[in-house]
């Protein structure tokens, strides 16, 4: 959003923030361990919510290292806070303080003052951040896109003629759609001529594509000590230094202005912005939650569906109990994705995704009839025998199980997609789904877990 931008009154847009907040908070219906992970993201609605009620307005300033941004900073306040040195980058890690701007802070100027809703002066958060090119890669990208995005009203500070690193971070910070003002400090180290070449050139030529020439503000934050001469009335010479006064005024009236026109309006429409992207984040994270749930859901199926059907002997009974336990897993996937199913509509997609992945086919169904005979044959067996069977029944009983498992571990994978689709198989169609599912499983893995699942059953009991 550019400084110029029309911006609707910001008593209607700080309502319509205040209420969306309140209705986002209010709907985080949260179990504690879901709490516990949304847990920054809830501290952050719930901040932006109060800040808001106090009319706070956050200022970020961004910059190259050594650019004098913590000097800036310090300026503004009038008093030294953020920690400035010689040291190539000071600033480590981000920091913040509170600044009202008032009349007696830019000079008792005859200026109209924005007014919060208490009437008080603004409230701003000034924010500094390392040098963009003091933290390496991700670290730094991922540290400025953070407090971009939470900022309302960005600075970006240069002291000199701009080099392509700091066009192309200037450029990134405009992807965070904040007005942003473009301020050239240390002004005092350069003679007059040269820094009016410099400063129409980064007007004219180096921002003109990405800032208005009006967001580029000329500034001395830390003026260097000047020499002064002076000749006593008796002809003696007297040497001293003397530090100017901070040429900051033209700052502080550019920041006003951005506030008087935008205000609250401004932080309220930030905050929808952030708000918009927390509520991403949250629905994100619920269906990654759901997600693991359904994942877990289905192994337990799956596991109980292999020990039902090695421990059954009658060949026909567990063919039944393997379906119906199929069903209930499907009803109670539904039931975690919210989508209300009939028994008949569970049955027939059992059955389609059965089909489709060709646990349907004769001659899976013969072979299962064929091993579950075998099975019954030696369960009967094996009381006339006086047990001599019961190794053969052992040998055969978990060829059956581990067929049986995967097939249910097919159909709970097919039925989270269609789910997850809202009862649809999408674009792709069941078939193409069904087997991309049957590609990406890994047979050997899975019975080798049912395996060491139902080995650690069989120990417990």
């Amino acid at each position: 959003m550019a400084t110029g931008d029309s911006i609707p009154p910001h008593n209607l847009v700080l309502d319509k923030a205040k209420t969306s907040l309140a209705e986002v908070i209010a709907s985080l219906d949260l179990n504690p361990s879901d709490r516990a992970k949304f847990a920054d993201q809830v501290r952050e609605v719930e901040a932006m919510m109060q800040n808001l009620e106090q009319g706070v307005i956050h200022l970020a300033a961004f910059g190259m290292v050594s650019r004098g941004k913590s000097a800036l900073l310090n300026a503004l306040i009038g008093h030294e806070v953020f920690e400035v040195g010689p040291t190539h980058g000071t600033t480590r890690e981000r920091q913040s303080v509170r600044w009202t701007l008032t009349r007696e802070a830019i000079g008792n100027r005859e200026v109209q003052t924005f007014v919060t809703p208490s009437g008080a002066g603004p409230t701003v958060e000034l924010i500094d951040t390392p040098g963009l090119n003091e933290i390496n890669g991700e670290a730094r990208a991922k540290l400025a896109e953070q407090i971009a995005r939470r900022a309302d009203l960005l600075l970006f500070v240069v002291s000199g003629d701009m080099l392509q690193p700091e066009l192309d971070a200037l450029a990134g910070l405009r992807e965070a759609h904040k007005p942003i003002i473009l301020v050239f400090n240390m002004i005092d180290l350069y003679p007059d001529v040269d820094r009016q070449k410099i400063y129409d050139k980064i007007r004219n030529e180096r921002v003109r594509e990405l800032l208005r020439p009006d967001d580029v503000v000329l500034a001395a934050a830390r003026p260097r000590a000047t020499k002064v001469i002076t000749r006593g009335a008796d002809g003696t010479i007297t040497e001293r230094w003397e530090t100017p006064e901070p040429l900051i005024t033209p700052l502080k009236l550019k920041i006003l202005e951005v506030l008087e026109r935008e205000g609250q309006a401004l932080t309220a429409l930030n905050s929808m912005l952030f708000l918009d992207d927390v509520n991403e984040q949250i629905v994100r994270r619920r269906m990654e939650l759901r997600e693991e749930a359904a994942d877990a859901l289905i192994w337990r199926f799956t596991i109980a569906k292999a020990a039902a059907v090695a421990c059954v002997p009658v060949a026909v009974a567990d063919v039944a109990g393997g379906i119906s336990i199929d069903i209930a897993m499907v009803f109670a996937l539904a039931r975690l994705y919210g989508i209300p199913m009939t028994r008949v509509g569970v049955g027939r997609l059992v059955i389609e995704v059965g089909k489709m992945a060709g646990l349907f086919t004769a001659t899976e169904v013969g072979t299962h009839f064929l091993i579950g005979a075998a099975k019954t044959f030696f369960a009967a067996t094996s009381l006339l025998t006086g047990g001599a069977t019961v190794a053969a029944y052992a040998s055969v009983a978990p060829i059956q199980a581990f067929a049986a498992g995967f097939g249910s571990r097919v159909i709970g994978e097919a039925t989270k997609v269609y789910l997850r689709n809202g009862a649809s198989w999408g674009p792709a169609g069941p078939k193409t789904v069904v087997r991309h599912i049957l590609d990406s499983l890994d047979r050997e893995s899975i019975m080798s877990r049912i395996r060491d699942e139902l080995r650690a059953r069989l120990r417990a009991s």
